[in-house]
This record gives C-alpha cells, sequence and structure tokens, in this order.
C-alpha cells in the first residue's frame, strides 16, 4: 500500500495520538479508542527480542484484537507508563548480572546466578536449545521451569561459564 492510497476502515494499526490506555480501580489495564472503550485489556509483543518496544498488540479480555500500535512515540505520558507497566508484568525478564556457581551433570547446566531481581538457581536442560544468542554480545537464557533470563554481554562472564553455557 502506498502513501497516497486511502487506508481501509478496517485497518488494525492504533494511532498512538487517539489512544488512552490507564488502570481502572480494580488496577486492570483499559484502553479507549475511536470512541470505544475496552476494560482488562492484555498486551502481546510481536517481536518481544528484536523490537521490544514496537508492534505491540491489544486484545480483549476474550482474546479478541483491539488494534496493532507499532510504536510508543506519540503516546501522552500516562498512557506510556501504563502500556510499559503492563509489558514489564508479561514479559518479565531479569537479566543475570554475575554467576557465583556453575555446574554440569549429565548435560544439564545447574546455575546460581545473580539477577536483577535477586539470586535464583537456575536449571538447563538442552542448552543448545535453550540458550539464544541474539547479538555478538546479547543472549536468552531459559531454565527448565521456562522461565527466561537475559545475558547482557555474555563476553563478561568467565570463560569457564561462556564454555558451560557454550557461548
Amino acid at each position: 500500500m502506498t502513501s497516497d492510497q486511502p487506508v481501509p476502515a478496517n485497518d488494525p494499526v492504533l494511532d498512538p495520538a487517539n489512544l488512552r490506555l490507564r488502570r481502572n480501580g480494580r488496577a486492570l489495564l483499559t484502553v479507549e479508542t475511536g470512541g470505544k472503550s475496552f476494560d482488562d485489556v492484555s498486551v502481546r509483543r510481536a517481536f518481544p527480542l528484536e523490537m521490544a518496544d514496537g508492534f505491540i498488540g491489544l486484545f480483549e479480555a476474550g482474546g479478541d484484537e483491539i488494534g496493532l500500535l507499532e510504536t510508543l512515540d506519540g503516546l501522552d505520558a500516562e498512557s506510556r507508563t501504563a502500556l510499559e507497566d503492563q509489558l514489564a508484568l508479561t514479559y518479565f525478564l531479569p537479566v543475570i548480572t554475575s554467576v557465583t556457581r556453575i555446574a554440569e551433570d549429565f548435560g544439564v547446566v545447574h546455575a546460581e546466578v545473580e539477577t536483577s531481581s535477586g539470586p535464583r538457581r537456575i536449571e538447563i536442560r538442552n542448552i543448545r536449545s535453550h540458550i539464544r544468542v541474539l547479538s555478538r554480545n546479547r543472549a536468552i537464557i531459559e531454565d527448565a521451569e521456562g522461565n527466561r533470563y537475559e545475558l547482557p554481554d555474555f563476553h563478561r562472564l568467565p570463560t569457564v561459564t561462556r564454555e558451560v553455557f557454550g557461548l
């Protein structure tokens, strides 16, 4: 679609300037757009790791799509804060700040780590499929319980730790 063509009426892309996000009295996310109001809205990132602040889907409590927010730019300050708070709840991703102990037994890595949310003991099975390198220095680790952790710069880890993690 070129910019000189009219936008279809059923366009799922939301205009940030015409969107209001707030918390209601029960602390649920509410959205107002196009003269409609939606309560208990959930949010999902289309690209949670690569483009965390873009292409965010807003969904009604029943799962129906309200629309897609391409960018946070243009949201009023209160709406942006409400959306960022909801995303933080939905995508809890502690950052590993240090590895205090690491061992491998029969292909399972056991590690004690310090994170931005406090100390954790994690178990990683099959490191090839549960440690994902995102860039030259950034990785995501998924433990055996499905929790994800970010390693913002794995090159800062000791060589032995990087080798056990397969980095």
